[in-house]
């Protein structure tokens, strides 16, 4: 039977209601625009005034593809020829690519660290509006950058150790999304991935209210004009744009990542009885998401630790208490990881990899999931539509003969390449026309218990 993760959600936990954020919009706007005549420059009245670049032998700012990024090498980088692991860190809404180093401890916290527990911390701009994968509307490639650019720039360029056995990612709201959505759509490229108030359930409902107003904000504030379809497509015409951004609905991919998600609830704590309410919004509503993600991740048995705190509002500061839990987790994960002998993995994508294994769907096909469950060297489920064609990691001998029974009416005979690989064939049925999500899709899958088809696949190699 497929399942979705859209509805293993526990509503009974407090979500902010658009009223809520339009109040706290509100108040935030009011105070942003009283300091915005002190501080000059785009998006001035939303962006921290101290947020200015920092001056540290360590840190060193660069343009990467014309992005701005900022690296921060151990302290004895350059006293001895050791190779680093590498953590990505990503910022939230308008922040950059500085608010790490002006807003946490990072660079006191790192700089106490012994040798053989450093990783060299590469902190790109995602923009304003950072959501991690590419924008729907084609302006913002977020993700094409990070793995098409930035990712072979830094290990190029600095002694890193460059496989994914020795590279993590982490983030502060929604910097959270991206960690864990990278994570969640490339498990092959990170060992650990680590969520701080991390925004990381946009397909909940508040996320649509949440990327509205951030837009309106944009507009206002920034001197922007931006759509907020633009981010991942209208959700209720195309709502897996939204569904292949979030984390939470693709849980079982992360289970070869060590998992790290923390956060606070939006309670003020003692020393600030009177917070600013977009800080006491925002907070509970990554609260609300992070517990999504911890739900979907539990039910579905992938391994992760949760971090809950009793008080706390959406500061970037917390993220120095999320830091220091996350960085051993981290060192811990690093080392000789092998791939896993069997995967799942979910995606929506028209061609998608992951561990080594290429999937391609019907081009006949509209936007859905395909579930992959158990892939390994024995065979492999897959759920879905359409002729969905696979080729997978090198597991069979070069040109071995294989077998592949259970793809479709009839067994298939494929030959692995020169790299022991063997493509194939698999029949989902019909290429389905309606878009998974969707109030059409939904009624025709209702009316129809096997409108996706299952398939077992089987290999034999023979010798």
């Amino acid at each position: 039977m497929r399942t979705t993760m859209r509805t293993t959600n526990d509503r009974s936990r407090v979500m902010p209601t658009l009223g809520a954020l339009s109040t706290a919009l509100a108040a935030i706007t009011l105070a942003l625009d009283a300091r915005a005549e002190a501080v000059t420059g785009p998006c001035s009245a939303v962006t921290d005034p101290n947020n200015a670049p920092i001056v540290d032998p360590r840190l060193e700012h660069l343009v990467v593809g014309g992005v701005h990024v900022n690296v921060l090498l151990p302290p004895h980088y350059h006293d001895h020829g050791r190779r680093y692991p590498v953590v990505y860190l990503f910022h939230g809404a308008f922040s950059d690519e500085d608010s790490f180093t002006t807003q946490t401890d990072l660079l006191a916290f790192t700089a106490g660290l012994d040798d053989e527990d450093q990783a060299i911390a590469v902190m790109p701009s995602g923009g304003y509006l950072p959501i991690g994968v590419d924008w729907a509307d084609g302006t913002q490639h977020q993700e094409t950058f990070v793995f098409g650019t930035l990712i072979p720039f830094v290990d190029a360029t600095y002694r890193t150790r460059a496989d994914r056995s020795h590279r993590a990612a982490a983030g502060f709201s929604a910097g959270g999304l991206d960690a864990m959505i990278y994570a969640a759509r490339h498990p092959d490229m990170f060992a650990a991935a680590g969520s701080f108030s991390g925004f990381v359930d946009p397909f909940e409902p508040v996320g649509a209210e949440v990327a509205q107003l951030l837009a309106g904000q944009d507009d206002q504030l920034c001197g922007g004009s931006v759509d907020w379809t633009s981010f991942w497509g209208d959700p209720t015409l195309h709502p897996m744009g939204w569904v292949r951004g979030d984390p939470t609905q693709l849980p079982r991919n992360l289970a070869d990542v060590s998992l790290y998600v923390g956060s606070n609830n939006g309670v003020a704590c003692a020393d600030d009885p009177n917070p600013d309410p977009f800080l006491v919004f925002a907070e509970q509503t990554v609260y609300g998401m992070s517990q999504a993600l911890d739900q979907a991740l539990t039910a579905a048995g992938v391994a992760h630790v949760t971090d809950f705190q009793s008080c706390g509002v959406h500061l970037f500061s917390n993220a120095n208490h999320d830091m220091r839990v996350f960085w051993p987790q981290m060192l811990a994960a690093f080392g000789d990881r092998r791939p896993p002998r069997a995967f799942d993995y979910r995606t929506s994508d028209l061609s998608a990899q992951a561990w080594d294994w290429t999937f391609g769907a019907d081009p006949a096909r509209a936007p859905e999931l395909l579930d992959v469950i158990g892939a390994s060297g024995l065979g492999l489920r897959v759920s879905g539509s359409g002729a969905e064609s696979v080729l997978t990691g090198a597991l069979f001998r070069p040109r071995q003969w294989v077998i592949v029974g259970g793809a479709g009416a009839m067994p298939q005979a494929a030959q692995a390449d020169d790299q022991g690989r063997i493509a194939f064939g698999v029949d989902l049925g019909p290429a389905h026309t309606l878009e998974e999500y969707t109030s059409a899709e939904q009624a025709a899958a209702a009316a129809n218990p096997g409108y996706f088809v299952t398939r077992d696949v089987c290999f034999t190699p023979l010798p």
